[in-house]
């Protein structure tokens, strides 16, 4: 006579637990199948995928106007310097420069910038990772600069 005898419900499926909400009760659907699962955690990938691309998309405009806004401090401190200052030229470069990048941000979407990053890491990987390394200088410098 065997002692692990698996004759009921409840013995057989003991890994289950996982699957069970809060009450006890099952989150799947009676009989669901192997497909109807795949399918339904396909569809809430898809539904985080675009939550993500929204929020991100919302961000990219936040960071364009950003852009813009620092693109126009720097043209009102070139016009309150003097017309002798050897950096009026280099601000004012300096502005223009931060508004196209201001108007590709705003006109690009970003999946497809994702995919012009990808690309350039792939073709470029120690020039990506030197202006990501940079990037992260430069992000931790103005943090703790706008924190003092």
């Amino acid at each position: 006579m065997s002692t692990a005898s698996y004759s009921t419900t409840e013995d057989r499926n003991f890994d289950t637990s996982d699957r069970s909400s809060a009450d006890g009760r099952s989150t799947w659907p009676e009989g669901s199948t192997t497909q109807e699962v795949k399918a339904r955690a396909g569809k809430l990938l898809d539904d985080a995928k675009d939550s993500a691309q929204s929020l991100a998309n919302d961000k990219k405009d936040v960071a364009a106007d950003g852009l813009h806004d620092v693109a126009g401090a720097l043209r009102q401190a070139a016009q309150s310097r003097s017309g002798d200052d050897p950096l009026l030229g280099l601000t004012g470069s300096a502005a223009d420069g931060l508004d196209r990048l201001s108007n590709a941000l705003r006109n690009k979407d970003v999946s497809v910038m994702m995919r012009d990053m990808e690309s350039f890491a792939r073709a470029q990987p120690v020039a990506f990772f030197g202006l990501a390394l940079a990037t992260g200088f430069l992000a931790v410098r103005f943090m703790k600069a706008s924190h003092s």
